[in-house]
Parts: structure tokens; sequence; C-alpha cells
């Protein structure tokens, strides 16, 4: 009786498959959304938006989410995701400028202050693109409660920069994991940010 229920329909069995089947369809739906690169913000707000809303709380077709969310935010999403890219890569390069060009105390300072710089763009994009994906604002509104969240909740924001971190250099490392990752880290990210973005009031889709 109790594999029964264990492996039937609606059992535990059954309803973690679904998830993790809806994880993976979703960071194949991310990466295909993506693939043009100034489309990676509206990709990042489609997969939040489809994994809180068919994943987490089971209300609707995965796919008909992401693809929904993704043309909505199109505009500010690729624009957000676009100045983010550019700004990261930014700070990257002179990362690895300073640390050949400059020696001793300035180039520790240099580097720590790039790194710094790149780590404050991944933290404000985990409360960002969340946003992104659930309020229609202007753009500049959108950095608003992104940074002031960074800063309020610091606990949710290094729990979401590691992980994002850690998903990076898991694809890094095992470029399959790529089919399944964007799915898993933004799960884990809405348990972190959902109830915090909440309590913002805007336009809601």
């Amino acid at each position: 009786m109790f594999k029964k229920n264990v492996f039937s329909y609606g059992g535990p069995v059954f309803t973690w498959g679904s998830k993790m089947f809806d994880l993976m369809l979703v960071s194949i739906w991310w990466i295909l959304g993506s693939l043009p690169i100034v489309t990676i913000g509206a990709s990042a707000a489609a997969i939040y938006d489809a994994v809180t809303r068919s994943v987490v709380e089971d209300r609707e077709s995965v796919t008909e989410r992401f693809w929904t969310t993704w043309k909505n935010s199109l505009k500010m999403g690729s624009l957000h995701g676009l100045a983010s890219f550019l700004l990261s890569v930014l700070f990257l390069l002179n990362f690895g400028i300073s640390s050949k060009l400059f020696h001793g105390h300035v180039q520790w300072l240099l580097c720590a202050l790039y790194l710094v710089l790149f780590l404050a763009v991944m933290a404000v994009c985990c409360f960002l693109f969340p946003l992104i994906s659930r309020y229609r604002m202007s753009f500049g509104w959108y950095l608003k409660p992104a940074v002031f969240c960074t800063f309020h909740y610091p606990l949710q924001t290094i729990a979401g920069t590691v992980l994002l971190l850690a998903g990076y250099y898991s694809v890094y490392r095992f470029p399959l994991t790529i089919l399944l990752v964007p799915g898993v880290f933004t799960w884990f990210l809405n348990a972190l940010v959902e109830k915090k973005i909440q309590s913002f009031r805007g336009e809601q889709e």
C-alpha cells in the first residue's frame, strides 16, 4: 500500500518528477529565449514568473506562462538585461586588466573594487528581474526597489548571489547542467525573494 501510494498519480514521486520535468523544460525555454543575447533579461523575467506560477504555485502551463511573460517583459527586460550584461563584462574586463598591468597594493585595490562592482550587479539582478516579471513600470522605477531590496535584505542578497555564481560555475564545469540549472536556481531564488517583492505595489499584468 505504501509503495502504491508513493508511486501513484499525485504521489510524491509523480509530483516531484513532474516539477523536475517542468524545471528542465523552462530551462530549455530560457536558453531559446536568450539566444539573441539582447533578450536575456526578458528570459530572466520570464523564467522567474513561469517557475513561480507554474512550478511553485502549480497554477498554469509552464510553457504558456514563460512565453507570455517573455513577450510582456521584452522591452524592459531586454534593456535591463543588456545593461546588466555590459556592466558585468566591463567590470570583469577591468578586473583582468588590473591584475595584469598593476602590482602590489594598487593591484589589490583595483581588483577588489571591480570584483565588488561585479558582485553588486549580480546581487541587484536577483531582485531586478523578478520585479520586471511582476510589475509594469518605467525603466528607472525597477532599479529603485531592486537596489533597496539588495541592501535591505542582506541575507537574501548574499544567498541569491552565491546561488547565481554557483549556477554559473556548474554550467562552466559541466555544460550539460544548463538544461536544469536555470530552472533550479530560479526555484531557490523564488523562496528567497518572492515575499520581498510582493511588498511593492505597481500595475500588475
